[in-house]
């Protein structure tokens, strides 16, 4: 790994590290104000490059989340995933009456490792805040808290359906 370009290996770590750190470097590629071009560069590597998690864990995920078998459900569920990013991925599948569906679902355990993963980015704000005056104008402790909500928003499904509902009543006529 040490014979790869410094931004390779920040877009790998931010890979191993799961998926508060992807979601990190996909906000990092979004500012190349603040990142160099060539970190932004690789960091977009994180939009749709993101290995997923085998289906037998998904399965398990779904099962736990209905209360019964995935064949009890669908009549079919394609095991590859037609997207895989750091949150969730997404299937095709047909339900028991032929219902065509896409099915998103959450990657085993994200919420935790999520809420771990803040803890220590807080953690790493304070102490920038506190030590490093220089970051201050960064307002790191602003930035992870922005951060925070921003993820907490997007691993609600409840509300990512309702904004789906929404877009789709303003733009029925079109």
């Amino acid at each position: 790994m040490h014979d790869q370009p410094a931004p390779v290996r920040l877009r790998q770590s931010f890979e191993q590290l799961g998926p508060t750190f992807v979601k990190l470097g996909q906000l990092l590629a979004s500012r190349p104000d603040l990142v160099p071009a060539d970190f932004v560069e690789e960091f977009r590597k994180l939009h749709d490059q993101v290995p997923a998690v085998p289906f037998k864990q998904i399965q398990q995920v779904l099962v736990h989340h209905f209360g019964q078998d995935v064949d009890s459900i669908f009549s079919e569920i394609d095991e590859r995933p037609i997207g895989a990013a750091s949150i969730a991925q997404v299937y095709k599948a047909r339900l028991k009456d032929d219902t065509p569906v896409v099915v998103k679902v959450q990657r085993p355990g994200v919420e935790g490792l999520i809420r771990e993963d803040l803890d220590v980015l807080r953690l790493l704000a304070q102490l920038l805040d506190r030590y490093v005056p220089e970051a201050r104008i960064l307002n790191p402790i602003g930035v992870v808290e922005e951060f925070s909500r921003s993820l907490e928003m997007e691993t609600d499904f409840v509300i990512e359906a309702n904004n789906i509902r929404r877009f789709q009543q303003n733009f029925a006529a079109d």
